[in-house]
Formats: structure tokens, C-alpha cells, sequence
């Protein structure tokens, strides 16, 4: 106990400084921290865009494959290159 009251008293400005230091800090973080309620959340397009040879963008990378009946999009090149089956694939297994 007694050490404890020499630390306190030898260092009373470090430990103030210390304890308005962690006070602004905290009331920084519940002013900022929340997000905005007048914002409303993206929603997303009700209009679907399709990548096609007609499209706005139909210069952009991507190729269509067919792999067992199937048709799948690649889009991009090396290490952002990406791919998925497409949607509209015209095998009839997805007719079902």
C-alpha cells in the first residue's frame, strides 16, 4: 500500500494526463462511432444489366465458355480474373 501511494504521488501528472487522455478518447468514440440514421441503406437497382455484345460495355474482358453443357462467364485478366456460371445458361438441365 505504501508503494502503491509513492507511484501515485511521484507520478499524479502522468496518471491525470493519462486519465483525460482515455476520457476524450472514449466520448471521440460514442460521437463518431455511430453511423448517421437520416441515412437510408443502398438499395440495390431493380433494373438487371446484362454483359453482352450489345451491351453498354460489351468491349470490356470477359469470354464465355461452355464446359459440359453448361456456359460460364470469365471476366478480367490475371490476378482480378474472375468467373461463375451464367444465369441464363442454355442447358436444358436448368429447365427443370
Amino acid at each position: 500500500m505504501i508503494v502503491m501511494k509513492q507511484f501515485v504521488k511521484r507520478n499524479i501528472e502522468m496518471i491525470l494526463v493519462a486519465g483525460w487522455f482515455m476520457f476524450i478518447m472514449t466520448l471521440a468514440m460514442f460521437l463518431t462511432g455511430c453511423a448517421d440514421p437520416k441515412q437510408s441503406p443502398e438499395v440495390p437497382s431493380p433494373h438487371r444489366l446484362e454483359l453482352n455484345n450489345s451491351s453498354k460495355y460489351y468491349d470490356q474482358n470477359y469470354n464465355v465458355y461452355m464446359l459440359e453443357g453448361c456456359e460460364y462467364i470469365v471476366v478480367g485478366y490475371g490476378n482480378t480474373r474472375w468467373g461463375s456460371h451464367k444465369g441464363n445458361c442454355n442447358n436444358p438441365i436448368h429447365s427443370k
